[in-house]
Order: C-alpha cells, then structure tokens, then sequence
C-alpha cells in the first residue's frame, strides 16, 4: 500500500516513503504487506468533558469501500454512492478529528457519517465512496465529524441489478473461495449467521505481516489452502469472496482501526500502523461489518497497552507544539478572536480610587525608597579614598578594622593595608594603580572589579591587636 506521505525523488518528481497505510488498491502479492510505520494519519479530540469509551463507532475508520475483483487486486469501484451527509441529531456521537497532511487526501471517517462541519470545506466524492479534499492539504486540517453510532448505519433500499452482479462476481481463479466456503460452514443458514460463521473460522488463522503467498501464482488460494497466514487484506478478501460464492453481496473495505488514547494529551492517535481490512456484507436492505482478522490484532489499538507513560507524555507534547504553535489553524485563530470580542466587547474602564490604608502604605514604601536613594546626601563620606565610588565596597569591609586616617591618599591607605597583610600586597599594588587610572587619568579600568574581589579578600579578617588600630 502507498503510504500517505511523499518525498522527493531522484529525478524531482514524488515517491512514498513507506508501505504502510491507506492505499488506493489492495494487491494480495508482493506488494501487499502493511509495514510498521507510525506516522500519524490524523488526531480525534472528543468533545470536552465526554467521556471517550463513549464514542460507540470509532473501532473501524472507513477510507474507501472496495467492490471490484480484477485478477488478485481489489480496486475502487465508483458503483459505491458516497456518503450521505445530512444534519447532525441529539442522538449522534460528534468529535473534532484533525487530519494529518496526506498526498491522496482521503479522509479516515467513522462508520454511519452524519455530517462534516464546517460544511464550506472543500470536498468532493472520490472513487470506493472515499471522500477527498478539494486540494490536498500540506498543514493539519480540525473538522467536526459527527456520526451514528448504531449498529446498522448504512441504510440502502435496495442494489441497482448492476451492482448486484458485481457484488456477487466470483471468477474461476477464486474456485478456492467456493471450496473453502462450503467446508467451513455446509449448511445453509441465514445471510448474518453465515457471515458470523465464516468470520469466526477465519480468526483462527495466523496473522503475519511477513506476506508467505505473497510470491504465489494464486496468493489467495495459498493463503487458503497452504499457510493459512497473512495480513488483513487477506483475511478480509478471503471472506468476501466466500460470502460472493454463497450469493451474498460483500465488498472489501480499507481504512484504520482506532488507535490508543492517550489520557496525556485528552486525545485518540490513529497512526499508518493502525492501517486495516475489513468486510461489509449486505444483508435485510443495510450493509453490516465483519472483521474476519484475528482479534488479538483486531483489537489492539485503543488500550494503548504498548505505549508507556514517557511515550505518551511525548507524543502529546509533540501534538500540542504541532497543533497549537507550528499549525495553529485558521478556525483556531477564528475562535480566539470570536473569544476576545465576546469577553472584551462593551468593556470600559473606569477609575476607582484604592482604600485609603492601601494608599498611605503605598505612599510610605515611595518615602522610604527615595530616602534610600538619597542616602548620599546624608550620608558621611570617608575623606580621601571614600570619594572614589570604586572602593566603597572595600571601605564597608573595613570600616572597623582598618579605616583610612586623616590625611591619608588611595596609595598611603591601601600601603598601610598590604603592611596588614603582607599577602595582599601585590592585590592592593594592582588596585592602586586601577584606581589612579580611572580617577585621574580619565579611562575606563578594572577598578571597580578588582575593589570589589578584594573586599571579598577581607571578608572574616580581624586585626591580630588592638594596637593595628590605632594611628602610628
């Protein structure tokens, strides 16, 4: 199966990446085998505050719906009435699904579609009853899907004698089908119970993506009669051929199974490996769906069992960037601003003066900071050095311990300084000269840093006597 993504060739044209996923034909040869690939088809949000094991009809999603049988290839058949939107009712599930880019632009959607909102998006039917964008999308795409989840969705009065003929087509190179059917199930019973037989013999085959009559000249009847082992589209073609060979009309349908929730992110994850067969049968004027591929793979998806609490944590931090920072949608930027009008819309300022304890606390932190900042200008300076803003942090170190003296310069009081501290007395030389240089020859120097990583020297020192104090 083509995958829904593409990259560039080569020659400058587009290929698929990957086999897995939707794809427009099913091939039971070589080329039929579904690979693991778990790029994202598309995301499905409940609406808030449902509860999601509530969303009956989300287990299978339809892309197309197959009818005509060439040689061992299923392709879309245009015999198939697209979808019939019409307006949603109480009684209909609703979700917001958020379609991934995809190169053929089909989109996945739940059995029994009742509507498609917003109704301007640009769709048309496709071949197989698909429905397809207009123009297919490079950016993720939200559309409310509403549907019904009854049992039996699909209601038709009645097949045109066209399509009843290519329903119930069987040729001579499916004589396995014919045989198969009759040893599975030799009775003759009504349409649903003969399906419901036949679907539960199938799933006691094996299940394998490894394709072994893939290189078969017949693949389906090796599938049949020698291996017994394939993917969905082996399971699902072998059951509508032996419905065909017993009268009753089946097409093959191709789309998703629902993948995982992830309770991270509030959302279902429905990925290229979630990719699936299935089988509608028409019986008493409606199609019904049967799922002749094993269960232990028919229904893996929706537990999630295999995603840990770190992978879901992830895969919903990359979905919310996606969805709400790289691809934030037109309908998302609508919505906001449908929201900032409504909430904004009339509003008016106006004054109201605070208590009067809030403004007299107020006025008093104002007083105390300009106080502070006026400090200065009460504040008594040092003489001499204490005029040189750049040493201010090493005078408040030693303004006990060691202060300047009447009369003494930068040079004389930090020379008294290293006679303190002998291992100091290179330090104080460089900040000396530091000093000088901004102060009096007017350029820019490492004063202040080396002032302040010499305070930091001092820090806990105390003179050895009292006599260090006192003026010699």
């Amino acid at each position: 199966r083509l995958s829904a993504g593409l990259r560039p060739t080569f020659l400058g044209g587009m290929a698929p990446f990957g086999r897995a996923g939707l794809g427009e034909a099913l091939d039971l040869g070589i080329g039929g085998p579904i690979q693991p690939n778990p790029a994202v088809v598309l995301w499905i949000l409940p609406r808030p505050g449902a509860d999601p094991a509530s969303l009956r009809g989300l287990a299978l999603l339809k892309g197309l719906v197959l009818e005509t049988v060439q040689g061992q290839r299923w392709v879309p058949s245009d015999l198939t009435p697209p979808p019939r939107l019409e307006a949603p009712s109480p009684r209909d599930s609703q979700a917001e699904f958020l379609f991934a880019a995809s190169a053929h632009g089909i989109l996945t959607l739940p059995e029994g579609l009742t509507a498609l909102a917003p109704p301007e998006a640009p769709l048309r039917a496709g071949p197989g009853a698909s429905v397809r964008w207009l123009i297919p999308r490079a950016r993720v795409v939200p559309l409310t899907v509403s549907w019904n989840p009854a049992p039996v969705p699909q209601h038709e009065p009645r097949l045109s004698p066209r399509r009843l003929d290519q329903l119930t087509f069987l040729g001579r190179e499916h004589d396995a089908a014919r045989r198969w059917s009759l040893r599975l199930v030799p009775a003759i019973l009504p349409t649903e119970a003969l399906a419901r037989n036949l679907e539960t013999s199938l799933r006691t085959f094996h299940y394998s993506l490894e394709n072994p009559s893939g290189g078969a000249a017949n693949p389906l009847e090796d599938f049949l009669e020698r291996t017994q082992s394939g993917h969905c589209e082996y399971f699902a073609s072998a059951l509508a051929l032996m419905l065909r060979a017993r009268g009753v009309p089946a097409r093959v349908v191709n789309g998703y199974r629902l993948g995982p929730w992830i309770p991270e992110g509030g959302y279902f994850r429905v990925s290229q490996d979630q990719a699936h067969s299935w089988v509608e049968f028409w019986d008493d004027g409606s199609w019904k769906t049967a799922d002749p591929t094993p269960p232990a793979v028919a229904t893996a998806g929706p537990e999630g069992a295999n995603l840990g609490p770190l992978s879901r944590w992830l895969d919903a931090l990359r979905y919310h960037w996606d969805r709400h920072v790289v691809r934030f949608s037109g309908q998302d930027q609508e919505a906001g601003l449908s929201w900032v009008q409504e909430h904004w819309q009339g509003w008016e300022w106006r004054w109201k003066a605070p208590p009067r304890t809030w403004a007299a606390g107020l006025g008093c932190l104002v007083a105390l900071w300009l106080i502070w900042r006026s400090r200065s200008l009460w504040q008594r300076v040092p003489p001499g050095p204490g005029h040189i803003p750049a040493l201010r942090p090493l005078l408040a170190r030693l303004e006990r311990d060691a202060p300047p003296r009447p009369g003494d310069t930068v040079h004389s009081w930090l020379a008294r300084l290293a006679l303190l501290r002998p291992a100091r007395a290179e330090a104080l030389s460089s900040l000396a000269e530091a000093v000088a240089s901004e102060a009096y020859g007017g350029q820019p120097s490492r004063a202040s840093a080396l002032a302040r990583a010499e305070a930091l020297a001092w820090k806990g020192w105390r003179p050895t006597s009292p006599a260090s104090r006192k003026p010699s």
